[in-house]
């Protein structure tokens, strides 16, 4: 079986090197299990449906059937939530609405994104990498899809990812309503270092050139509010949006005239995040998201390699962490 698998793909010793370090531990697991064919994998190439689908047969006993073409990041993340028992948590983010009845429009793969993200399935890659990130609908590398399949098969979250079937949304107003839908179509985006832009940069994009579409955490808070002007657009983003000036977290929670304690927090809030929580100093903060209410929140983490929902309930690791929270939807 192991012949078999990755053994269309050209075999290259320098790709063998190439390794990067937070893959070396899931390659040298799945060569030592005999899942993958070491002299022919290429870290950061992508591949092939047919070896991916023998893949998923020898990790896991199947779970993936289509064999034509190169397999993207959402199959990937799609195949893996199947096989580790969570489709039903997937189905219930799909399936989200409001009290009220309202539904956000969302992706095909929204679910299955933020539940895979959540247990742990994707690697934020390092600076100097970023052009091999890959959005939902792109080929995912070997090498993403080597730690993708260690994870699950050794130490998936899925504590975490059973936490996203109590997740809820409240009756928001009608501008809360076109930021959340925008927040959530960007579900699959993966997180960049200093991104601020979803998709590959416009040429002429005065900010500075991404090597890939993504987000940091305030980059993601910029995308979704900051004002568009004729030099920044976010595309397919329904509506205005409002002045930051800042750009960074910090600089962001700087800025703050009107702080807000939790209790104060409207959906569509940004909030701030420091290590020693609400005794620490605005220059302190280390992350930004946006507030979905119902003790939700939605921002790009590093620790989950992109757009993710976290729970902000009493209790909660991030709870511990919240500075306060700043009113930009007006």
């Amino acid at each position: 079986m192991a012949a078999a698998l990755l053994g269309a793909l050209a075999p290259a010793a320098s790709a063998r090197k190439s390794v990067p370090a937070w893959a070396k531990e899931p390659v040298r697991y799945l060569k030592d299990q005999g899942l993958i064919d070491g002299s022919t994998f290429h870290s950061n190439k992508a591949m092939r449906r047919a070896d991916f689908r023998a893949l998923m047969k020898a990790a896991f006993g199947g779970g993936f059937s289509r064999t034509e073409g190169k397999v993207t990041a959402a199959e990937v993340d799609r195949a893996l939530v199947k096989v580790l028992g969570k489709r039903a948590v997937s189905d219930h983010l799909a399936d989200l609405a409001a009290p009220d009845g309202w539904a956000p429009k969302r992706p095909a793969w929204f679910g299955d994104e933020i539940v895979a993200r959540e247990m742990g399935l994707r690697h934020d890659r390092p600076v100097g990498e970023d052009e091999y990130e890959a959005s939902a609908n792109e080929k995912l590398s070997q090498a993403d899809i080597a730690y993708a399949v260690w994870r699950a098969l050794t130490s998936p979250s899925t504590y975490g990812a059973d936490a996203l079937a109590d997740l809820k949304l409240g009756n928001y107003d009608p501008k809360v309503r076109r930021v959340i839908q925008f927040a959530f179509s960007l579900a699959g985006t993966p997180y960049v270092y200093a991104g601020e832009w979803a998709k590959s940069t416009p040429a002429g994009y005065p900010y500075g050139a991404q090597a890939h579409g993504g987000v940091d955490c305030s980059g993601f808070v910029w995308y979704v509010l900051q004002k568009k002007s004729s030099a920044y657009s976010p595309p397919n983003r329904p509506y205005k949006g409002w002045a930051i000036p800042e750009r960074s977290s910090a600089e962001m929670a700087k800025a703050t005239k009107d702080r807000l304690g939790f209790g104060k927090l409207e959906p569509g809030d940004a909030m701030f995040f420091a290590a020693d929580g609400r005794k620490s100093k605005p220059r302190d903060v280390y992350h930004a998201a946006l507030y979905l209410g119902k003790g939700w929140m939605i921002h790009s983490s590093n620790g989950r390699a992109g757009v993710s929902i976290s729970p902000i309930d009493k209790g909660s690791w991030w709870r511990s962490q919240f500075l306060f929270g700043r009113r930009v939807i007006k």
